[in-house]
């Protein structure tokens, strides 16, 4: 069964949200040359806040409130698992509304993400200034 943990808060059936929004962008540096030459240099990926609305309904749902923002509060990084994906996140924002104590309370929350272990390791490829430079060097020279 697929569910939607946050931290150890289990979303029911009431508080799940109806869509979950995933990916984001790829942080690029350009470096504009004379007579309009581009160099682009790829940094990697950068995921955007995973936002959602709800609600929760129960007994216990100003209890689960309460506990989401405390683990806004101490702003530390938690888990965070839905539909196969697994990031790690911290709580950016999260406001809440009581309807009715303690058994209807609306919210709405923000997760920046911390590390996307759904892209598995990504690791930038080092390649030094001289061997870039005898490359350059043997492209320009004629054989």
């Amino acid at each position: 069964m697929d569910t939607l943990t946050l931290g150890g808060v289990q979303f029911d059936g009431f508080s799940t949200p109806s869509h979950m929004p995933g990916g984001g962008k790829q942080t690029i540096v350009v470096h504009k040359l004379p007579g309009g030459a581009r160099v682009l240099d790829t940094l990697g990926p950068d995921d955007a806040s995973i936002q959602w609305s709800g609600f929760f309904y129960g007994d216990d749902a100003y209890t689960v409130a309460l506990e989401l923002d405390g683990m806004r509060a101490a702003g530390q990084v938690i888990p965070l698992t839905w539909g196969g994906q697994h990031r790690l996140v911290i709580i950016e924002s999260f406001t809440y509304k009581v309807r009715r104590i303690p058994v209807w309370v609306e919210y709405d929350i923000s997760l920046m993400v911390y590390q996307n272990a759904s892209l598995g390791n990504l690791v930038a490829v080092s390649i030094s200034i001289d061997s870039l430079i005898l490359s350059d060097l043997a492209a320009a020279i004629p054989q």
